[in-house]
């Protein structure tokens, strides 16, 4: 056994490359898809352990809400009572004021 995960690159039966993610168990968490190259598959590993001591963690059941505060964006649900909210605020451009 191991004290940290390890990140595995391995040619498969197929003669793709991949990579795994081992637990410091040894068991597989993750495996990667194939890659032609053995360059690409050590560099997206590579990015993946430098990503991964940045990620943020998502609780599926929350994502709409974690994705509109990490990029900014908000769910269609709360876009479009934004936009009702903004419309019944703002006076019409045909109507004449006095």
């Amino acid at each position: 056994m191991t004290k940290i995960p390890i990140l595995e690159v391995y040619k498969d039966k197929k003669g793709l490359y991949r990579f795994r993610l081992l637990a410091r168990s040894g068991a597989q968490v993750f495996m990667s898809e194939g890659y032609e190259k053995k360059s690409t598959a050590l560099a997206t590993a590579q990015k993946l352990s430098e990503w991964t001591t940045k990620a943020l963690l998502v609780d599926a059941d929350k994502k709409a809400d974690a994705a509109s505060k990490t990029t900014g964006k908000q769910s269609l649900k709360q876009a479009a009572h934004k936009k009702a909210e903004t419309s019944k605020a703002k006076p019409s451009a045909n109507k004449k004021v006095a």
